[in-house]
């Protein structure tokens, strides 16, 4: 016999499951949100197909919509997967019928087909990106700001808008960051940062609603900004610096890009985990891409390049550019 869960039971503890994470085991409220809507994707997949009982082949069915139907990638996949399987853990616990006996381990995890070596901003575009904005303005300085922390410190844009007044000490020349899956991590201000900061704060006075405000980042009305409207500045900067040498640039490819020339630069890559605030090196890694300018250094330095060069010159290869003929008229 088939294990299975009725539709009717499978929704109506959803309610407790969410409320169970936030209040009781201290989950991120961003994070049970996601599950929240996880779960409504599903249920209302249930609903659309008339579905009554959940059974393995409903979850295969589910995963097959997310790939062709909805065009998911495999990442979001597998985090709606792992929001069904936590909540069918939950069901189990509570003694929901066929909870205990579903096998919700059992499915896979979907896979990204590779689709080739990913690219990093170059560093020599870097400073055309940055001389593009409008640093005679106050929200010009406010962008040029925000971007610098995500280039020069590896910070990911929500990072950055975070940052309220109180986590600057410039006496001792630090920056407190609330980091992703509240993982705080404190970094130095180095170079040129301390003075980008403090002119900025200086700056930020001519805004409405300045003094009120403790976030550093504020828009033109004295409101915290939000990650819309710094990425549809950012948009704006790139079409006018522009063209680069990757199709897609977002905020987050100047926190790539740090990561990417740090390592060209010889940083250790522990180091740079604890920079950048990731909880294992493994996420570390997947930033690390050489630019086009240290994949043709090492190209040209290779072995080869000489061996096969010098029989080029002794003539043992002979290479002759034939001259196409041209197309005689009708």
């Amino acid at each position: 016999m088939k294990a299975t869960i009725r539709v009717r039971e499978f929704k109506k503890n959803i309610a407790s499951y969410l409320d169970l994470r936030v209040r009781i085991f201290d989950h991120q409220l961003s994070g049970t949100q996601a599950n929240a809507r996880d779960l409504a994707l599903f249920t209302r997949y249930l609903y659309e197909q008339r579905i009554r009982k959940i059974t393995g082949e409903t979850l295969l069915d589910f995963v097959k919509h997310l790939r062709e139907k909805r065009a998911n990638s495999a990442g979001a996949i597998n985090r709606k997967i792992a929001s069904i399987r936590s909540y069918i853990r939950y069901l189990r616990f509570c003694q929901i019928d066929g909870a205990d006996k579903f096998p919700i381990e059992s499915l896979s995890r979907a896979r990204q087909p590779y689709a080739g070596p990913v690219q990093t901003l170059e560093p020599e575009e870097m400073p055309r990106l940055f001389k593009s904005i409008d640093t005679h303005s106050v929200l010009g300085v406010r962008d040029y700001v925000l971007l610098s922390l995500l280039y020069r410190l590896g910070l990911r844009i929500g990072e950055a808008l975070g940052i309220q007044l109180e986590d600057i000490d410039f006496d001792k020349q630090l920056l407190h960051v609330h980091g992703k899956g509240r993982r705080e991590r404190t970094l130095p201000l180095v170079s040129d940062i301390p003075e980008l900061l403090e002119n900025w704060i200086l700056v930020r006075q001519k805004l409405s609603g300045a003094n009120s405000q403790s976030a550093l980042f504020i828009s033109k009305k004295g409101h915290a900004l939000s990650a819309r409207t710094a990425q549809e500045n950012f948009q704006k900067i790139i079409v006018k610096a522009g063209p680069f040498s990757m199709k897609k640039i977002t905020p987050h490819s100047l926190r790539h890009a740090f990561a990417s020339h740090a390592i060209e630069g010889d940083a250790d890559l522990i180091v740079l985990k604890a920079v950048m605030g990731h909880a294992s090196t493994k996420s570390t890694e997947l930033y690390l891409h050489p630019s086009m300018r240290i994949l043709r250094k090492a190209v040209n330095d290779h072995v080869a390049s000489d061996i096969l060069g010098d029989l080029v010159a002794e003539k043992i290869v002979v290479l002759r550019v034939h001259q196409a003929r041209p197309v005689r008229a009708a």
